[in-house]
């Protein structure tokens, strides 16, 4: 949904070729150039299907066209009583569009643009009531401050703004399309001594969230300079709002946003893999727009709310602070504004979607402020160090096989030391556990009371001023679909003869990669002990993970893009597991082969959840005695059944994965394999450097896309 400003013969048509949006044929100019000849020349005006003076809709008469995008165009139009309204006339995406309205239709609060109705002419064509705003946008605000705007006046705008987002977000809404042309100062809602208001539009397109799924359809919403990472993946949750408000929070300070670029991909790629440079930003807005703009939504700031309670507080509205408007007089105009800020790539088509959110919605919201967010402070410390440990890992651009030997020197550390840490972590835990009880019983109340306190004694803050700008309509042309869904398309029109033969490739580059990587398991598993198996256990070790390559990569080339449910992906994994177990017990058995059974790797056999199944096996018993144990055909086939069914093993096959090789899907998988034998025994660590070796064989040998060729698809898209 696309809301108007002010004057109606102005618009803004952010993300069209027609740049400021022009009026119906015989209106004024839309960019207000000099008639003498002084200012940029004019535009010509644009042309509407209905004219000024028009009553295509009862009760309503067009004054003139404002703006025209994607899904139809906009109009100012005056009721019969003389209610100034926005008419907006949907001509394509109509579902997609009306569902949105209505989601949003009987949502009511002082900074939301009010929607009215939806009415139907007598063509049959659908048209959204909107309320008429008054007033600059924050983009004119913006406009007027090229250096940034006054603190002040950046805390009034986003209070505003967080108060509306926050009444979404309680009613189970993401906007998904936060921007400065989205924002709006209401001058005909200002009360005594106040300016105005501020309202958010175009949110009739959110995305509702479901409490089933963070995810649904895969296609992308948003403008590419305010939007968050996670979009890449079809993530849509709050947390992209308030990305969305870090960036515009950057805006205003600085007076241009985070990440620019020439084009939607290199934008996007700047959004997934660069850091804002925050040296031009002072203190504690610095550290709000870094934790706003954390790539990571579970590190970002979790809610709006969390947001404005980091603002300083603001001086008294007053004499010491000057509006947008007084500040820097008659805003530029446009042609010289879009030569300093990018003009946004072509954005991204919309559509209504549901996204899984586990917060409940506020029973009854009203829009107005929660109960102060009190956080543990042992948990708070903990986590901000887990954060900076992670962001200085990532930013040390090891290479992977750094990461690697890294990673598995220090799983073999944990796991060495285990009798040491463990009981150690188990008090540690017992020890927090009783904090955390006294705490939330005795000093957690009067924390949240004094927050309250201080809250309620807060200035309200400054307001910005009461220069009228001119109207504008934001309104944008279809986008095109994220690269993930193009990939998705190409994979299932892939002929099967293409599959096969990509799938032959990967099979045949697994298998080289196991038995080279096979060599170095073994050699590491026989350090220090008699190496006369050495060539046994690896022609084993190298022919059960190249079977566990190909079952992942078969798996995968089956259902890939096709499959909607993981029950397929499982099922087929569960009875390909069961067969490599029955391949390892008849390689082990034909060539007598025992594998090493490390007793500070886990348990007895017999000391597991299953301890009942294997109280007859008395032969794993002396085995384990003597280190080395032949395990049966029913325990084999048991544990890579339920190792290859158990983790989502086709998501390392997938040519969508985020990277070519995650460590960190290793020594996940490596981890599964050894806390599985505490349920269903196997000899550590053969389980272990098995899973581990068909993991990175799995993502080396399999199809991938790179970021390059992601942006490629992007810039394909955009074009079209």
């Amino acid at each position: 949904m696309n809301l108007p400003m002010s004057d109606p013969g102005q618009a803004a048509l952010s993300g069209s070729s027609g740049g400021r949006g022009g009026e119906g044929p015989g209106g004024a100019d839309p960019l207000g150039a000099d008639p003498q000849g002084d200012g940029p020349p004019a535009r010509p005006p644009e042309k509407f299907l209905y004219p000024s003076g028009s009553k295509p809709l009862d009760g309503f008469t067009i004054k003139r066209g404002v703006g025209r995008g994607g899904f139809g165009e906009v109009y100012f139009a005056a009721s019969d009583a003389g209610k100034e309204v926005a008419l907006k006339l949907i001509r394509r995406n109509l579902d997609v569009e009306l569902r949105g309205v209505r989601h949003c239709l009987n949502l009511k609060h002082q900074n939301l643009v009010d929607l009215y109705d939806i009415r139907t002419d007598d063509l049959d064509d659908q048209w959204v009531v909107m309320e008429y705003v008054s007033g600059q946008s924050l983009e004119d605000a913006i406009e007027a401050h090229p250096n940034g705007m006054p603190a002040a006046e950046v805390g009034w705008w986003l209070r505003g703004i967080a108060a509306g987002v926050g009444y979404l977000h309680d009613h189970g809404i993401v906007h998904r399309d936060l921007k400065p042309g989205n924002i709006f100062l209401d001058t005909a809602s200002a009360s005594m001594g106040e300016p105005g208001v501020v309202k958010i539009g175009d949110y009739g397109l959110s995305k509702f969230i479901s409490c089933s799924r963070r995810s649904g359809q895969t296609e992308s919403v948003g403008t590419v300079h305010y939007m968050a990472p996670e979009i890449a993946n079809g993530r849509y949750g709050r947390e992209i709002d308030a990305y969305a408000l870090g960036v515009m929070l950057y805006e205003m300070l600085t007076g241009h946003v985070p990440f620019e670029g020439e084009s939607v991909g290199e934008v996007l790629m700047k959004h997934l893999t660069a850091e804002p440079n925050l040296e031009a930003i002072d203190e504690p807005y610095r550290e709000i727009v870094r934790r706003a703009l954390a790539k990571d939504p579970d590190v970002r700031l979790s809610s709006v709310h969390e947001l404005v309670a980091m603002l300083p507080s603001s001086a008294p509205h007053g004499a010491q602070h000057t509006s947008s408007a007084q500040a820097a007089g008659p805003a530029p105009n446009r042609d010289a504004h879009q030569a300093r800020r990018p003009r946004d790539p072509d954005p991204r088509p919309r559509a209504e979607r549901y996204a899984g959110y586990d917060d409940d919605p506020t029973p009854g919201g009203t829009g107005g402020p929660r109960r102060p967010a009190v956080e543990e402070p042992m948990y708070a410390a903990f986590r901000d160090v887990f954060t900076k440990a992670k962001a200085g890992w990532h930013d040390a651009n090891m290479p992977p096989l750094v990461q690697g030997l890294l990673i598995v020197v220090g799983i073999m550390t944990l796991i060495s030391t285990l009798t040491i840490w463990a009981p150690l972590t188990i008090m540690l835990a017992v020890f927090y556990a009783v904090y955390y009880v006294v705490w939330t019983i005795m000093l957690k109340p009067g924390v949240r009371a004094h927050q309250a306190r201080r809250a309620a004694a807060a200035p309200q803050g400054f307001s910005p001023g009461q220069q009228q700008a001119g109207a504008k309509m934001v309104v944008h042309r279809p986008r095109p679909r994220p690269w993930k869904e193009i990939a998705h398309e190409q994979i299932r029109r892939q002929p099967t003869r293409g599959r096969v033969t990509q799938l032959i490739g990967a099979m045949l580059a697994s298998g080289a990669l196991c038995l080279l990587a096979s060599a170095g398991a073994v050699t590491w598993m026989l350090s220090g002990q008699d190496q006369s198996d050495w060539q046994a256990l690896h022609l084993w070790m190298s022919i059960v993970t190249t079977l566990g390559c190909w079952s992942v990569l078969l798996t995968n080339s089956l259902t890939e893009a096709r499959a909607e449910d993981q029950a397929p992906m499982r099922a087929i994994l569960l009875g390909l597991g069961a067969l490599v177990g029955l391949v390892a017990f008849g390689l082990g058995d034909g060539m007598s082969l025992e594998l090493p059974a490390v007793h500070d790797f886990g348990p007895a056999p017999n000391k597991n959840l299953m301890d009942g199944a294997f109280a007859g096996h008395r032969e794993l018993r002396s085995g384990w005695d003597r280190g080395l144990v032949a395990p049966g055909a029913a325990v084999s086939m048991a544990y890579f059944a339920l190792l290859m069914a158990i983790p989502r093993w086709w998501r390392l096959a997938e040519s969508t994965r985020r990277k070519r090789l995650s460590l960190g899907a290793v020594a996940g998988l490596v981890t599964a394999a050894w806390l599985l034998h505490f349920v269903w025994w196997y000899p550590q660590p053969a389980g272990m450097l098995v899973a581990g070796v068909i993991a990175a064989s799995t993502m080396l040998a399999s199809p991938w896309l790179p970021p390059s060729k992601r942006a490629e698809m992007a810039r394909a898209q955009t074009a079209v």
